[in-house]
């Protein structure tokens, strides 16, 4: 039987929608592995608190408070903190951040899809600023379930 705190446990729960329970694990667990709080960040994405997600994942991917991209940092947790941008309507971050990706992974295209279908989404004004760079940063992204790669 798996360790009920092992990483891969808490993702078979995940995997069965049972959100909560994987949290309540990682609460009361002593991890804090980049894979744990990636772990993390996806649970709070998934339980509709992706500002919480991003303040996970950040220090992670943008270490002592940088503005630099930190590219030892895997590609999966990097793709999990600019999907918490998109939900939190942090669209430049998002973009930012999925322009350091080098993995055309299934995930990264399914996040460029999402945005292209928001765009879509926009009023013509609107749609013209982003032409130009103007990206907002109030309209959060739909993004099809489930969030969060593990």
């Amino acid at each position: 039987m798996k360790n009920e705190n092992s990483l891969e446990y808490i993702h078979k729960l995940m995997n069965e929608n049972k959100i909560e329970k994987a949290m309540e694990i990682l609460n009361r667990d002593s991890d804090k592995s980049i894979w744990a709080q990636n772990t993390r960040a996806v649970c709070l994405m998934r339980m509709n608190s992706p500002q919480s997600a991003v303040k996970t994942l950040t220090p992670i991917v943008f270490p002592g408070s940088s503005v630099a991209v930190n590219s030892e940092v895997p590609d999966k947790i990097k793709l999990n903190l600019a999907t918490a941008m998109l939900l939190s309507g942090n669209i430049a971050g998002a973009l930012d951040i999925i322009q350091y990706c080098k993995d055309n992974s299934q995930y990264c295209n399914k996040l460029s899809a999402s945005i292209k279908k928001w765009k879509k989404t926009l009023p013509l004004w609107s749609r013209f600023m982003i032409m130009l760079s103007i990206l907002p940063y109030d309209k959060p992204v739909a993004i099809e379930p489930p969030l969060g790669e593990l």
